[in-house]
C-alpha cells in the first residue's frame, strides 16, 4: 500500500511541476492572463435571500443578494424578473467577511448609490484583528445595465495590541454621511473619525474619487 501511494505522489509532484514550469514561462513571456470573476469556475455557491429593493426607482421591485462562492464573497443585482444584471466580488482579509449592510442613495438626477458596508474578516493568529470598508454600486441613469462598483475607504478597524504592557485593544469606528456638501447638486459620501476626513466624490459615468 505505501508503494502505491508513493508512486502516486510522484506522479502528482511531475504534473505539479509541469504546470507550475508552464505557469512561470507564461509570466516571463506575457502571456499569463488571471481569469475574471465571469471566467472562473466555482464549485460551491451559497446565496442569501433576495432582499427586495427598487434600484432603478421604476415603481417596481428589484433585489440583491450576497453571494458565497468557494468562500469568496459576491454581491448580485437582480432585476424585476429575477435576471442577473450584475455580480463583483469583494476582497476579504480574513475569515467571516459578509456584506452586514446595504442602503440605496440618490447621489444626483443622474446617479443612484447602493451602498455597501462590507466586513472584510479577521485574523486572530497572533493578535486579533478585524476591518470594514465600504463598496458602492452606481447605477447610471436608472439604468440597471449600466451599473459600476467603487472600493471605498475603511470605516470601522478594530485590533489588539502585540505588546501586552502597552495598548491590549482598540477599536475605531468612523462616520459615513452621504451630503451635497459644496452644493452643486452631487452628494458626496463622507468617512470620518476625529479630525480624520475622507470623502468620495462622484466624477460621473460611474466614476468616484477619493479624497
Amino acid at each position: 500500500m505505501k508503494f502505491g501511494i508513493t508512486i502516486l505522489l510522484l506522479a502528482l509532484s511531475h504534473m505539479s511541476f509541469g504546470q507550475d514550469e508552464r505557469f512561470y514561462r507564461q509570466l516571463f513571456d506575457g502571456s499569463f492572463k488571471r481569469q475574471s470573476d465571469k471566467d472562473f469556475v466555482y464549485k460551491y455557491e451559497v446565496a442569501s435571500p433576495e432582499y427586495m429593493i427598487d434600484l432603478n426607482r421604476d415603481g417596481v421591485v428589484d433585489s440583491f443578494q450576497t453571494i458565497k462562492k468557494d468562500g469568496v464573497d459576491f454581491i448580485r443585482i437582480l432585476d424585476a424578473n429575477g435576471v442577473n444584471k450584475f455580480e463583483a466580488s469583494l476582497e476579504a482579509k480574513g475569515k467571516n467577511s459578509k456584506i452586514f449592510k446595504a442602503h440605496l442613495v440618490g447621489i444626483s438626477d443622474k446617479a443612484d448609490a447602493l451602498i455597501l458596508h462590507f466586513y472584510e474578516g479577521d485574523t486572530d493568529e497572533a493578535v486579533f484583528e478585524g476591518s470594514a470598508r465600504l463598496y458602492v454600486l452606481t447605477i447610471q441613469n436608472k439604468d440597471l445595465n449600466k451599473i459600476n462598483m467603487t472600493k471605498g475607504p475603511h470605516f470601522w478597524h478594530e485590533r489588539e495590541s502585540a505588546d501586552e504592557h502597552y495598548q491590549k485593544y482598540w477599536n475605531r469606528r468612523f462616520i459615513v454621511n452621504t451630503l451635497d456638501y459644496d452644493k452643486d447638486g452631487t452628494k458626496e459620501i463622507s468617512v470620518s473619525f476625529n479630525k480624520i476626513h475622507r470623502i468620495l466624490r462622484y466624477q460621473g459615468n460611474g466614476v468616484w474619487k477619493l479624497h
